[in-house]
Formats: C-alpha cells, structure tokens, sequence
C-alpha cells in the first residue's frame, strides 16, 4: 500500500540506481520522461522498459566524473550513492570523509550502506560515531538493532539512548543533493539529474519497515515508538509519513487494549483521514499537475520539495501550474 501511494508520483521516484557498464547511451531529456510518463498513465504500468531504458545510468561514466571531482565531496558522495557494488561504494564514501572530512550525514549513509551489504564491522564503527555525534537521532540507534537482529544477537544498545533522541533523520535531502550534483557534473540536465537523482527511499526506511514487523521485540519498543512519531513530525517527504503510520498501526495493534481503547481507535481514525488526504494529493497532482508543468517549473518543484519539503512544494507547483493556465 505504502509503494502504490508513493508511486502515484512516479514522476518524482524513479531513482538513478539503474546501472550499466556499457558504452555511455545518450542522456535522456525532459520530453523522454514525459513522453514515458505519458505513456505510463494510459496502460497504468508503473515500470515499463522504455522508463527503465531512459532511466539507466552507466557507472562507468560516474566512476569517470568522480575521478575528474576527486576533490569535491559532493560529487564523490554522489558516485557512492549511486554506485551498486560494495567495494566501489565503500571506497568513494571514504574518499568522501577525507576529502570533505568526518561529518553525520555522510558517516550515517555509508553505515546504512555497509549495513545493507552485510559488512556489520563496518557498520558498527560508524554507528558509533553517529550516535556520538548525531545523538538526537533515532537512525544510528534502530540501525544498530536492525544489524544485531540480522547477527541473530539479542537486541541491546550499546549505550543508552538520551532522553533528547527526539528525531528522524536518514539524510535523504542531503543524499539526493549529492546525487543531483554528480549526475549534473555527469553532463545531465537540470531536470534529468534531479528526476534520476532524488530519492525519498532511503537503507534506513528498509530498515524501519522490517524492524517494525511482528513480532515485535520488547527490547526495541521505546525507539520503534520513538520513531513512529518522529517519522510523522515534519518530515521532508511523504514516505517517511507513511513509513512511520505503518510502524504506529503496527505498534498500536501490539497492544493489549487494541480492542477496546478509544484513544487507540481515535489514533486510528486520524491516521486513516490523513492517508487519505495523501492520496488525493499525490492523485491531484498526477491528474491535474505533472502533465501540464513546463520542465523549469518541474526543475524548480525538485527543488522545492528538497528545500521546503514534498508536500509544500506540490502545492506551490499546482499553484504555478493554476496560475500559468489561467493567464493563457
């Protein structure tokens, strides 16, 4: 349910992670993505293997511009990012480190990265210094129990979590930037670096969605609740909302009042409006916006929803889009 509401706004979720390593294709344009989106709407297919083909990126040619950028960290962040082989990612996110030196956002993706291909020595190292550095973050803390969990470990911090371990954050934003960043150095446009660069899925949100699968571990109820509501309190995009109900469903059926408290169906009432106000918008917006939107106001909508966030920038792209027909 979360991907098929998500994917309602496929103009803005189809990420760069489609690689060859194969002669360098031509870049796609504005009017390759629109036609394939078009094309898209009328069969309701949500891949097809035209919007594959424009969204295919070659590796070789971000390997290339990464050594061009060797002393840029944005770019080499980007090139991790984007790569899908651990020992080229691996090295680029160091690069990154010393490059642009020690920071949470890079320190926190490449631990997730080395989370997710199993190099838990790796992984470990850098959760340590995020939950160091970036203390009120819930991320480092679940991340560090996804990774016991996969060990088949009981689930124990290694240190407590402090009381102002208040937020959600995996770094997406910052992620995409990064991408976008590359992908431009690369010689896309405006437009195609952003549409095959932003990404609102992210290790972490993996990560939640699976922790927050019955059955639940006592060990790990304070920040999976923690999360839960974080996820939900102005987060930049719409995904990690949704993210974070299901976690709260799953957390409020677990329970034993379920049943029968009223707080619980009230909770559950207020969740089940505010989904669908997410529905309609990203319906809205497919069937009355994106169509419609010449490519500086889709670059600009980007730049938006990574600025002020998704929901704020579809309103202002609607907006630009109402107010642009009705001057015509």
């Amino acid at each position: 349910m979360r991907r098929q509401l998500i994917t309602l706004a496929a103009f803005a979720l189809t990420p760069g992670f489609w690689l060859l390593a194969s002669a360098a294709p031509q870049l796609p344009t504005f009017e390759d993505f629109r036609r394939v989106d078009r094309m898209r709407r009328l069969t309701g297919q949500l891949q097809t293997a035209e919007l594959l083909s424009v969204a295919q990126i070659d590796a070789s040619l971000i390997k290339r511009t990464a050594r061009q950028h060797a002393a840029d960290a944005t770019i080499l962040w980007g090139a991790a990012e984007l790569l899908p082989d651990w020992s080229s990612k691996r090295e680029l996110f160091e690069q990154t480190l010393r490059v642009g030196g020690t920071n949470a956002a890079v320190a926190l993706r490449f631990a997730c990265a080395a989370a997710e291909a199993r190099k838990f020595d790796v992984a470990q190292s850098w959760l340590r210094y995020c939950q160091q550095k970036d203390a009120d973050n819930a991320v480092p803390w679940l991340v560090e129990l996804w990774v016991q969990r996969q060990e088949k470990k009981p689930l124990e911090l290694s240190k407590p979590m402090g009381t102002w371990t208040t937020h959600f954050r995996d770094y997406s934003v910052e992620a995409s930037r990064a991408r976008i960043s590359l992908l431009e150095a690369v010689g896309y446009s405006a437009y195609a670096a952003r549409r095959l660069g932003f990404s609102a899925d992210s290790a972490a949100l993996t990560m939640v969605r699976e922790m927050g699968k019955p059955p639940l571990d006592d060990a790990a109820l304070p920040i999976l609740k923690l999360t839960a509501q974080a996820m939900q309190d102005n987060q930049p995009f719409l995904l990690d909302e949704l993210v974070g109900q299901s976690l709260e469903r799953t957390l409020l059926a677990n329970r034993q009042d379920a049943d029968t408290s009223p707080q619980v169906r009230l909770r559950v009432m207020e969740m089940d409006e505010r989904r669908d106000a997410i529905k309609q918008l990203l319906a809205d917006m497919e069937r009355n916006t994106v169509d419609l939107a010449t490519e500086p106001q889709m670059v600009k909508y980007f730049d938006d929803m990574l600025a002020v966030g998704e929901e704020p920038a579809m309103n202002r792209l609607a907006e630009a889009v109402r107010r642009k027909a009705s001057n015509q």
